[in-house]
Protein backbone atom coordinates (compact mmCIF):
# COMPACT_ATOMS: atom_id res chain seq x y z
CA UNK A 1 0.00 0.00 0.00
CA UNK A 2 2.82 2.39 0.90
CA UNK A 3 4.49 1.67 -2.43
CA UNK A 4 1.27 2.42 -4.32
CA UNK A 5 0.79 5.71 -2.46
CA UNK A 6 4.39 6.70 -3.13
CA UNK A 7 4.07 5.93 -6.86
CA UNK A 8 0.79 7.84 -7.04
CA UNK A 9 2.39 10.82 -5.29
CA UNK A 10 5.34 10.86 -7.69
CA UNK A 11 3.00 10.66 -10.68
CA UNK A 12 0.92 13.53 -9.29
CA UNK A 13 4.03 15.71 -8.81
CA UNK A 14 5.22 14.92 -12.35
CA UNK A 15 1.88 15.97 -13.83
CA UNK A 16 1.95 19.20 -11.84
CA UNK A 17 5.50 19.96 -13.02
CA UNK A 18 4.56 19.34 -16.68
CA UNK A 19 1.53 21.59 -16.31
CA UNK A 20 3.70 24.32 -14.78
CA UNK A 21 6.22 24.09 -17.64
CA UNK A 22 3.45 24.38 -20.27
CA UNK A 23 1.95 27.35 -18.46
CA UNK A 24 5.36 29.02 -18.30
CA UNK A 25 5.95 28.52 -22.04
CA UNK A 26 2.54 29.97 -22.88
CA UNK A 27 3.10 33.00 -20.66
CA UNK A 28 6.59 33.50 -22.08
CA UNK A 29 5.30 33.34 -25.68
CA UNK A 30 2.46 35.73 -24.82
CA UNK A 31 4.91 38.23 -23.29
CA UNK A 32 7.25 37.97 -26.30
CA UNK A 33 4.31 38.53 -28.65
CA UNK A 34 3.18 41.57 -26.68
CA UNK A 35 6.66 43.07 -26.67
CA UNK A 36 7.04 42.48 -30.39
CA UNK A 37 3.66 44.08 -31.06
CA UNK A 38 4.62 47.16 -29.05
CA UNK A 39 7.91 47.41 -30.92
CA UNK A 40 6.16 46.96 -34.26
CA UNK A 41 8.06 43.77 -35.11
CA UNK A 42 6.13 41.16 -37.18
CA UNK A 43 6.55 37.64 -35.80
CA UNK A 44 5.39 34.21 -36.82
CA UNK A 45 2.65 32.77 -34.62
CA UNK A 46 1.72 29.16 -33.94
CA UNK A 47 -1.49 27.30 -34.45
CA UNK A 48 -2.48 23.79 -33.43
CA UNK A 49 -3.10 21.20 -36.11
CA UNK A 50 -5.76 18.45 -35.76
CA UNK A 51 -3.17 15.91 -34.59
CA UNK A 52 -2.05 18.14 -31.73
CA UNK A 53 1.25 19.27 -33.27
CA UNK A 54 2.12 22.89 -33.84
CA UNK A 55 3.04 24.66 -37.05
CA UNK A 56 4.05 28.17 -38.01
CA UNK A 57 1.59 30.46 -39.69
CA UNK A 58 2.77 32.41 -42.71
CA UNK A 59 3.47 36.07 -42.18
CA UNK A 60 0.53 38.26 -43.06
CA UNK A 61 0.73 40.29 -46.26
CA UNK A 62 -0.16 43.37 -44.21
CA UNK A 63 3.37 43.31 -42.76
CA UNK A 64 4.85 43.88 -46.24
CA UNK A 65 4.76 47.41 -47.63
CA UNK A 66 3.40 47.97 -51.12
CA UNK A 67 6.73 49.33 -52.33
CA UNK A 68 8.56 46.26 -51.08
CA UNK A 69 5.89 43.99 -52.57
CA UNK A 70 6.23 45.56 -56.03
CA UNK A 71 10.03 45.33 -55.85
CA UNK A 72 9.72 41.64 -55.03
CA UNK A 73 7.20 41.20 -57.83
CA UNK A 74 9.68 42.74 -60.29
CA UNK A 75 12.52 40.60 -58.85
CA UNK A 76 14.47 43.82 -58.52
CA UNK A 77 17.84 42.19 -57.77
CA UNK A 78 17.58 39.86 -60.76
CA UNK A 79 16.43 42.70 -63.00
CA UNK A 80 19.42 44.77 -61.85
CA UNK A 81 21.71 41.93 -62.88
CA UNK A 82 19.97 41.75 -66.26
CA UNK A 83 20.51 45.49 -66.76
CA UNK A 84 24.20 45.05 -65.90
CA UNK A 85 24.64 42.47 -68.65
CA UNK A 86 22.77 44.73 -71.09
CA UNK A 87 25.10 47.62 -70.26
CA UNK A 88 28.09 45.29 -70.72
CA UNK A 89 26.87 44.35 -74.19
CA UNK A 90 26.42 48.03 -75.05
CA UNK A 91 29.89 48.99 -73.84
CA UNK A 92 31.47 46.00 -75.62
CA UNK A 93 30.82 47.62 -79.01
CA UNK A 94 33.46 50.21 -78.21
CA UNK A 95 31.33 53.16 -79.30
CA UNK A 96 31.72 56.66 -77.80
CA UNK A 97 29.50 56.61 -74.71
CA UNK A 98 29.45 60.40 -74.51
CA UNK A 99 27.59 60.50 -77.82
CA UNK A 100 25.32 57.56 -77.05
CA UNK A 101 24.17 58.42 -73.52
CA UNK A 102 20.51 58.86 -74.48
CA UNK A 103 20.55 55.64 -76.53
CA UNK A 104 22.17 53.72 -73.67
CA UNK A 105 19.63 55.12 -71.21
CA UNK A 106 16.67 54.03 -73.35
CA UNK A 107 18.18 50.58 -73.80
CA UNK A 108 18.86 50.08 -70.08
CA UNK A 109 15.53 51.45 -68.83
CA UNK A 110 13.54 49.58 -71.48
CA UNK A 111 15.34 46.33 -70.70
CA UNK A 112 14.77 46.78 -66.95
CA UNK A 113 11.03 47.27 -67.46
CA UNK A 114 10.77 44.27 -69.78
CA UNK A 115 12.65 42.14 -67.24
CA UNK A 116 10.33 43.32 -64.45
CA UNK A 117 7.28 42.51 -66.56
CA UNK A 118 8.52 38.99 -67.31
CA UNK A 119 9.29 38.35 -63.62
CA UNK A 120 5.84 39.56 -62.56
CA UNK A 121 3.97 37.42 -65.11
CA UNK A 122 6.08 34.44 -64.04
CA UNK A 123 4.93 34.86 -60.42
CA UNK A 124 1.31 35.33 -61.48
CA UNK A 125 1.36 32.01 -63.32
CA UNK A 126 3.19 30.19 -60.51
CA UNK A 127 1.24 31.20 -57.41
CA UNK A 128 0.25 27.60 -56.60
CA UNK A 129 3.76 26.20 -57.05
CA UNK A 130 5.36 29.10 -55.17
CA UNK A 131 3.09 28.46 -52.19
CA UNK A 132 4.45 24.90 -51.89
CA UNK A 133 8.18 25.70 -51.93
CA UNK A 134 9.93 27.08 -48.87
CA UNK A 135 12.16 29.31 -51.03
CA UNK A 136 9.18 31.08 -52.62
CA UNK A 137 6.56 31.01 -49.86
CA UNK A 138 7.13 34.67 -48.95
CA UNK A 139 6.59 36.07 -52.45
CA UNK A 140 4.04 38.93 -52.55
CA UNK A 141 1.26 37.02 -54.31
CA UNK A 142 1.60 34.02 -52.01
CA UNK A 143 1.33 36.10 -48.81
CA UNK A 144 -1.34 38.27 -50.45
CA UNK A 145 0.66 41.49 -50.14
CA UNK A 146 -0.61 42.15 -53.69
CA UNK A 147 -3.73 40.92 -55.44
CA UNK A 148 -3.55 39.12 -58.75
CA UNK A 149 -5.25 42.12 -60.35
CA UNK A 150 -2.61 44.51 -58.97
CA UNK A 151 0.18 42.24 -60.14
CA UNK A 152 -1.34 41.82 -63.60
CA UNK A 153 -1.77 45.58 -63.97
CA UNK A 154 1.84 46.22 -62.94
CA UNK A 155 3.21 43.50 -65.23
CA UNK A 156 1.23 44.83 -68.19
CA UNK A 157 2.26 48.45 -67.58
CA UNK A 158 5.91 47.50 -67.18
CA UNK A 159 5.84 45.45 -70.38
CA UNK A 160 4.12 48.15 -72.45
CA UNK A 161 6.37 50.89 -71.06
CA UNK A 162 9.54 48.88 -71.63
CA UNK A 163 8.59 47.96 -75.20
CA UNK A 164 7.60 51.57 -75.97
CA UNK A 165 10.89 52.97 -74.66
CA UNK A 166 12.86 50.43 -76.69
CA UNK A 167 10.78 51.15 -79.80
CA UNK A 168 11.11 54.93 -79.54
CA UNK A 169 14.68 55.09 -78.29
CA UNK A 170 16.52 52.19 -79.92
CA UNK A 171 15.66 50.07 -82.98
CA UNK A 172 13.19 47.38 -84.11
CA UNK A 173 15.59 44.48 -83.47
CA UNK A 174 16.29 45.46 -79.86
CA UNK A 175 12.56 46.04 -79.31
CA UNK A 176 11.70 42.62 -80.71
CA UNK A 177 14.30 40.99 -78.48
CA UNK A 178 12.86 42.72 -75.40
CA UNK A 179 9.28 41.72 -76.18
CA UNK A 180 10.34 38.22 -77.18
CA UNK A 181 12.20 37.70 -73.93
CA UNK A 182 9.05 38.51 -71.93
CA UNK A 183 7.24 35.80 -73.86
CA UNK A 184 10.09 33.30 -73.49
CA UNK A 185 10.49 33.74 -69.73
CA UNK A 186 6.89 34.27 -68.64
CA UNK A 187 5.45 31.90 -71.21
CA UNK A 188 7.55 29.01 -72.49
CA UNK A 189 10.09 28.92 -69.63
CA UNK A 190 7.36 28.99 -66.97
CA UNK A 191 5.35 26.32 -68.79
CA UNK A 192 8.33 23.98 -69.19
CA UNK A 193 9.75 24.39 -65.66
CA UNK A 194 7.75 21.53 -64.03
CA UNK A 195 7.69 19.44 -67.21
CA UNK A 196 11.18 19.14 -68.69
CA UNK A 197 14.85 19.50 -67.71
CA UNK A 198 15.39 21.22 -71.07
CA UNK A 199 13.79 24.19 -69.39
CA UNK A 200 17.28 25.06 -68.08
CA UNK A 201 18.53 25.40 -71.66
CA UNK A 202 15.70 27.77 -72.43
CA UNK A 203 16.60 29.72 -69.29
CA UNK A 204 20.15 30.06 -70.63
CA UNK A 205 18.78 31.60 -73.82
CA UNK A 206 16.66 34.01 -71.79
CA UNK A 207 19.74 35.07 -69.86
CA UNK A 208 21.86 35.49 -73.00
CA UNK A 209 19.45 37.86 -74.77
CA UNK A 210 19.93 41.03 -72.61
CA UNK A 211 23.65 41.51 -73.49
CA UNK A 212 22.74 40.99 -77.15
CA UNK A 213 20.13 43.72 -76.75
CA UNK A 214 22.86 46.05 -75.53
CA UNK A 215 24.96 45.21 -78.57
CA UNK A 216 22.15 45.63 -81.09
CA UNK A 217 21.07 48.94 -79.53
CA UNK A 218 24.62 50.32 -79.81
CA UNK A 219 25.07 49.12 -83.39
CA UNK A 220 21.65 50.09 -84.73
CA UNK A 221 20.14 46.62 -84.77
CA UNK A 222 23.03 44.63 -86.17
CA UNK A 223 22.28 41.21 -84.71
CA UNK A 224 24.06 39.22 -87.41
CA UNK A 225 27.51 40.43 -86.46
CA UNK A 226 29.79 37.55 -85.48
CA UNK A 227 30.65 39.33 -82.23
CA UNK A 228 26.99 39.66 -81.29
CA UNK A 229 26.31 35.98 -81.96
Amino acid sequence: MALLLSASSRKHRLLLERGAVRTWHRCSFSMDSSRAAVAGIPIDTEESSPNGSRKLKKKSGSSVSKTSAYLQLAKAKLSALVVTTTAAGFVATGGPLSEQAALAGCCIVGTALCSSSAAAFNQIFEIDRDSKMKRTQQRPLVVKALTVQEATTAATLWGISGASILALGTDPVTTALGIGNIGLYAGLYTYMKPRSIYNTWLGAVVGAIPPVMGWTAATGGSILDLDAI
